[in-house]
């Protein structure tokens, strides 16, 4: 099999140019007009490259120029690594000493953070195809760096094709959270990618017609989906303005979306500024959740929201390409009993999932244990980090399969359940306690689905009490929602402190901050 990221969106621009394949920043650009601004950038890169760029920065934030950086690199057969805008310069200079970039496409929002210590680590070719003219920087290093821009593009060319590059070569790298402190990068093979997009392109019945409306960040996953799942059925992709994606009512009534990818957090956010009333949303036919638990509750909110659209919980770590298991919310059928949340369901064509027990053994169905994967979806592993590549993805009787760290079981009918991650699963005083299962019995008491349960404090690595936040509740009585949990909760696992908000931070993700309510506690303690 060969594969190019890039070739679905060409092939598209070939037979319907006149198509909308891309709406960002109040325009709108056809298949064909977005194929003559991503062409040039791929030429140039493979010029500059002298043919052997393999990986090609992002550093933009959802611009045209982050869409021609994105499809370009892919056309010029290189893997594209998207960086935030929004990373502190330690972080954006971490991440380049580690990546060893060939060449960094950046936009006006990406300018700004190439501070002369950036640039000292930045890879000899820089461009930013927004900027009319190119200028040349001084960095530390002593050198002087070319930043081209628009002049320096090579003129389009109708007749070039996108290179044809293997399975095993990578799509893109990805880089998350480690537990060391050092960003982990989540290397994502084009094998892996065109597995993900012919998967949900034979589920869902997403055409031309068709129009995906993007809230992600290109540093989430669930942006991979918006983009080339979107562009592999020949439909247009809606980005919608910074301003607007965690409220994005009037944006939906003005372009009319029809599907919707994104965390379940979003839904509990509109609710709780009246966003969901039932028809509201009524041109989505496809909703996706991911990233996060979908409580029922919030399933069924939007539901009668988009009362045209399936619901459907996907699940699946960066590791395994976006997703890789469906669950249809249909009511307290499709529900994890006890839970109150959309169980995971079942893998993917092509994927398996197992249970594992800390020997890497199978367990039988309902015993609790590791989530694992296997299957084509699985990444390459982590970019240069062997030690935690073979942490994570193991050799079990003879198939490869990712750990993925969270806790579940399978029922009787072969469903998938999740039920939070093992590092969740905290010792109180010596004895187990899953948060999740505090979550459970904070939103049906609270009536709202913003609950988040952490350890708290840690001292010497050890957890030392539960504290949990609530947010919109229709309870703000602390003692009163004390008293109800008292009834559901064996003392041990009964949170020190219940702190009422009116909104849980997010991440840029739109995933609930742990760490930043981390940091309120600590700062409260001083």
């Amino acid at each position: 099999m060969n594969f190019n990221s890039a070739k679905p969106f060409h092939e598209h621009a070939l037979a319907a140019p006149e198509r909308p394949a891309l709406f960002v920043e109040d325009k709108t650009y056809s298949y064909g007009e977005l194929h003559a601004f991503v062409q040039p950038v791929a030429a140039w890169l493979r010029k500059e490259g002298r043919g052997r760029v393999e990986r090609v920065g992002i550093l933009a934030s959802r611009t045209l120029e982050t869409y021609r950086g994105i499809l370009g690199a892919g056309w010029a057969g290189a893997a594209y690594v998207p960086l935030s805008t929004r990373l502190p310069e330690d972080r954006l200079v971490q991440i380049f000493e580690r990546v060893d970039l060939d060449a960094l496409v950046v936009d006006a929002n990406g300018l700004p953070q190439l501070t002369d210590r950036v640039l000292s680590v930045c890879p000899p070719l820089i461009l930013a195809p927004g900027q009319a003219q190119s200028i040349e920087r001084p960095a530390d290093c002593g050198r002087r760096l070319q930043i081209a821009g628009h002049d320096a593009l090579p003129p389009f060319d109708a007749a070039d094709k996108p290179e044809v590059v293997g399975p095993e070569s990578l799509a893109y790298i990805e880089f998350t959270s480690g537990t060391t402190g050092i960003p982990k990068g989540v290397m994502i093979s084009t094998g892996a990618l065109e597995h993900y997009v012919r998967v949900m392109r034979s589920r869902y019945a997403i055409g031309k017609e068709d129009s995906s409306a993007a809230a992600a960040e290109i540093t989430f996953d669930i942006s991979v989906s918006d983009m080339f799942l979107t562009w592999a059925s020949g439909a247009q992709l809606m980005v919608i303005p910074a301003t607007q994606t965690m409220a994005p009512l009037a944006f939906f009534r003005k372009m009319r979306p029809t599907v919707w990818f994104s965390v379940p957090s979003s839904i509990g956010f509109m609710h709780r500024l009246k966003m969901l009333a039932p028809g509201s949303l009524d041109s989505i036919r496809f909703s996706f959740f991911s990233g996060e638990t979908l409580p029922g509750a919030s399933a069924a909110l939007w539901q009668q929201a988009a009362s045209n659209s399936i619901v459907d919980n996907l699940y699946g770590p960066t590791e395994a390409t976006v997703v890789c298991t469906w669950r249809r919310y249909t009511g307290p059928d499709s529900l994890t009993p006890g839970r109150g949340v959309v169980s995971i369901g079942k893998p993917f064509d092509g994927m398996k999932a197992a249970i594992f027990g800390s020997a890497l053994e199978e367990l039988p169905r309902s015993e609790h244990g590791e989530i694992a994967l296997s299957g084509p979806q699985l990444s390459s592993g982590y970019f240069r980090d062997a030690e935690q590549t073979n942490l994570r993805y193991r050799m079990v009787r003879g198939e490869r399969w990712y750990l993925t760290g969270d806790l579940g079981y399978e029922d009787e009918q072969g469903n998938l359940h999740h039920l939070g991650r093992l590092d969740n699963q905290v010792k109180i005083r010596g004895l187990r306690v899953e948060l999740e299962e505090i979550d459970t019995h904070l939103r049906d008491i609270c009536g709202t689905d913003s609950v988040v349960t952490i350890a708290w404090p840690i001292e010497n690595g050890m957890a030392k009490d539960i504290v949990a936040f609530v947010a919109a509740s229709r309870v703000e009585d602390e003692s009163a929602v004390t008293t109800q949990l008292s009834k559901r909760l064996a003392p041990y696992m009964m949170p020190g402190e219940i702190h009422f908000m009116d909104a849980l931070p997010l991440s840029p993700n739109g995933k609930v901050n742990r760490k930043e309510l981390h940091r309120l506690l600590a700062e409260q303690a001083k």
